[in-house]
């Protein structure tokens, strides 16, 4: 076997002699020293794992990899053993893993004897991430034309959360008078979560549960088909708007479908509110409740705000085992947090986070991108022409590390997925309240966030702006008098003049005065005829 021609395909070079008698001085100082027998143990794990790398075995050669790494952290082939896992991840073609293996080889051994082919295996899987996303791309683009209603066009949307309608016919006018107002999409809430208000126009079996046919939840009342059928009776699209991790039904109270949490005052791991999304029955009941979704003749699925995993979640036995088989070590508080404090609020903070916490909290926003693909393409099985969003925090587009620390979510890792609309929840109070700001400085904000979203996205049709109408301290109704109805006369004005984005207004409200700002978003769509 001519191991070589997988690194040097034309033949040896001094460079690899000089490796080779490198090895041969290395194993022998090892076997010499006085810890020879972890040395040879060491060795031999190596030698078997790089017979397993070059007889194709990657996954199996990743394992022994990461057992030495674990097992004999003193070693001196722990370097090599990064690297090797790196090249065995760019084999099996996750380009992603195998980019983060390499970057934390060079972080941590910049002057390694792998350096050179560490940078050269980021090139190479950088490259292939292009051409793989390329290839997505004209896929989506064939089935988008194939498909001829499913092309991403702008939406004005109201999401509803509640309306105090008592039967389908009172629910039927509100949606024709909302055509009248110019929307054209309803963001319809498909889950019931304990505590929530019942629409008045259901017969409810369960507290909690869904608003569809599915044997992977509760079912509330199957009334989603009624529902979409009024709706496009209307002219008017619907969107199913679901949960993903913080619903309280399905799964039963089995702590291991729980996500664990540290938490930063015991400095103890605690269940979570979440799901744990790295268990494997979790996810086969996530993807089936997808597909039965997707049955539905819906236009498409709005992601809630909770696919995501914040800076001291998950640490469930599952996640900390699939990433130590990837990554070799495990996750750990201390490993992660630099100087947790407590604030006055009585709020934790940590002062700063280490290299390993990055690496973590890239994996999480991986493996939850990654999960959000395989549901969407559940459903697309079903259903080709449906489309997607996902909600999107501030800090997702203004502030990547926030992002990505906050609620291991960040815009680009979401753009490589395909999403139909990236719905940034641009609630000019909320940031307010959160950030201790005026007013003058949410509106700059809401500039900014929106630029800034167009940017990376490119069709600002698939930008959806969620304005939230009601005072985030009072939840009273803002633009309930002519006061504040010119705030967002002001936000709508400063965000539309970055582009033609799509808009939801959050929750709708018959109060809500829609008639005095239909104005604000038609005349954009007249400016471009």
């Amino acid at each position: 076997m001519n191991r070589e021609r997988d690194f040097k395909p034309k033949g040896l070079s001094w460079g690899w002699i000089a490796w080779g008698i490198f090895v041969t001085v290395f194993v022998f100082f090892s076997f010499s020293h006085p810890n020879q027998e972890k040395g040879r143990l060491a060795g031999e794990i190596y030698e078997s794992a790089m017979v397993e790398f070059y007889q194709g075995k990657y996954s199996e050669a990743i394992e022994s990899f990461n057992h030495l790494i674990q097992s004999f952290p003193e070693s001196k082939l722990i370097p090599y053993s990064h690297y090797m896992i790196g090249l065995s991840l760019l084999k099996k073609g996750d380009f992603e893993g195998a980019i983060q293996r390499f970057e934390f080889y060079l972080s941590h051994y910049p002057d390694g004897d792998r350096s050179r082919e560490a940078r050269e295996g980021i090139r190479i899987s950088r490259e292939e991430l292009e051409k793989r996303n390329e290839i997505a791309k004209r896929s989506e683009e064939l089935r988008t034309h194939l498909t001829k209603k499913g092309q991403v066009k702008r939406r004005i949307c109201a999401q509803l959360s509640y309306l105090e309608v008592k039967n389908f016919g009172d629910l039927e006018k509100r949606v024709k008078d909302l055509k009248n107002l110019g929307v054209d999409t309803l963001i319809f809430k498909v889950f019931q979560n304990r505590g929530d208000r019942v629409y008045p126009f259901v017969n409810p079996r369960f507290e909690e549960g869904v608003y569809f046919q599915t044997e992977n939840a509760q079912v509330v009342d199957d009334i989603l088909g009624k529902v979409v059928e009024l709706v496009h009776r209307q002219g008017l699209e619907l969107f199913a708007w679901t949960t993903t991790r913080y619903a309280t039904y399905g799964l039963g109270g089995n702590s291991e479908y729980r996500a664990k949490i540290y938490n930063f005052e015991t400095k103890r791991m605690e269940i979570g509110r979440g799901f744990n999304l790295f268990h494997p029955e979790v996810m086969k009941r996530l993807e089936g409740f997808f597909r039965d979704l997707a049955r539905y003749p819906i236009d498409g699925i709005l992601f809630h705000d909770d696919l995501i995993l914040r800076h001291n979640e998950d640490f469930s036995v599952e996640a900390n085992k699939s990433f130590m088989k990837e990554y070799g070590f495990l996750p750990h508080p201390d490993l992660f947090y630099i100087d947790p404090y407590r604030s006055e609020s009585g709020q934790y903070y940590v002062k700063a986070y280490s290299e390993h916490f990055w690496i973590w909290a890239q994996w999480k926003n991986r493996w939850l991108m990654n999960l959000a693909k395989r549901w969407m393409d559940a459903a697309r099985e079903i259903n080709p022409k449906i489309q997607f969003a996902i909600n999107l925090y501030l800090d997702t587009v203004l502030n990547h590390h926030n992002g990505l620390s906050g609620f291991s979510q960040t815009l680009s890792s979401a753009l490589e997925k395909g999403f139909d609309y990236y719905a940034i929840m641009a609630y000019h109070r909320q940031a307010m309240k959160g950030r201790k700001i005026g007013l003058k400085e949410a509106m700059e904000l809401m500039t900014e966030v929106t630029q800034k979203a167009i940017k990376e996205v490119g069709d600002s049709s698939q930008v959806m702006m969620k304005i939230w109408i009601l005072d985030w301290k009072t939840n009273e109704l803002v633009g309930y008098n002519l006061a504040p109805l010119k705030e967002i006369e002001e936000l709508l004005r400063r965000i539309l003049k970055e582009g033609e984005v799509s808009l939801a207004f959050v929750p709708y409200l018959p109060q809500f005065p829609f008639h005095l700002l239909k104005e604000k978003w038609t005349k954009v769509n007249r400016a471009h005829q």
